[in-house]
Formats: C-alpha cells, sequence, structure tokens
C-alpha cells in the first residue's frame, strides 16, 4: 500500500498499488547491499489517467540489531498523466531519484515490516517537479 504525490498541480488521490521485489547480499555483519524494483500504478480509476513509475534502486543498508535503515539513488522509467494549468497530456521518460527505507525484522523470524519513501525529480513538458511515493509493507525473506 503507498501514496504517490505528482506535485501541487494534480494529486493522485487514493491509494496506490506498488508491488516489489528485490535482492540482496549481506557482506558484513552492518553493511549490505540490494537491488529494488518497485512498480507505482496509481490513478486506476480513470483508466485514462492511470500512471505508472517503474523504481530501479541500488541501496546501501547499515544493520542495527532487529531495524535495517537503507538508502540509495535510483533511475525511474515513468508514463504518466502530467497537467499545466489548462490542459493534461500522458508524458513518459527517465527520472533521477532518491530512495530511504526502514526494515524492521526479528531476526528469528522471516517475516518483517518495511516503510519507504521515494523522491523523483519528472522532467515532463506540461509539468516538471518532484514526485514523493510513501509506502508500508510486509517482508518475507526466504
Amino acid at each position: 500500500m503507498g501514496i504517490r504525490l505528482l506535485g501541487e498541480r494534480r494529486a493522485t488521490g487514493g491509494m496506490t498499488l506498488q508491488p516489489s521485489a528485490s535482492v540482496g547480499w549481506r557482506f558484513s555483519e552492518r553493511w549490505s547491499l540490494r537491488y529494488r524494483n518497485a512498480v507505482s500504478l496509481f490513478n486506476l480509476k480513470t483508466p485514462r489517467w492511470i500512471g505508472v513509475i517503474d523504481m530501479n534502486a541500488a541501496l546501501l543498508g547499515i544493520h542495527l540489531r532487529d531495524l535495517t535503515l537503507e538508502v540509495g539513488p535510483s533511475l525511474d522509467v515513468f508514463a504518466v498523466p502530467l497537467c499545466a494549468d489548462t490542459w493534461c497530456q500522458r508524458e513518459h521518460g527517465l527520472a533521477p531519484g532518491v530512495h530511504l527505507g526502514a526494515m524492521l525484522s526479528p531476526p528469528e523470524s522471516r517475516l518483517g515490516a518495511r516503510c519507504t519513501v521515494h523522491t523523483t525529480y519528472i522532467p515532463g513538458i506540461a509539468w516538471s517537479g518532484i514526485s514523493i511515493s510513501a509506502a508500508v509493507e510486509g517482508v518475507y525473506r526466504f
């Protein structure tokens, strides 16, 4: 579950569907690297204005007992509705981003919870600006 905001001109409103998957490597007791891919689908109630942002992040994590904090850069692919003052259009392209996350998972359990915030700069014609995504996820570790 998540929420996505595209600046002040067009609020996406409602819930955002955001499936994600990741693969990681814990290379020491405290540090890890992880690749995360998440696809944010929003405006699902209005098919004409459905938006998609495919987020690809390379994350560095620090492990503090039951808590893992992660940060890293992202390169996102977007196809979203963007609006100017008097008109809207669908735009697509590549966008740089930054990802922050925190995961709580007890060592004796495969289940955990993750909170993430993802910020993307979308360079559009009708509108350019920052897109912010926040999500709460359930986690199962293999």
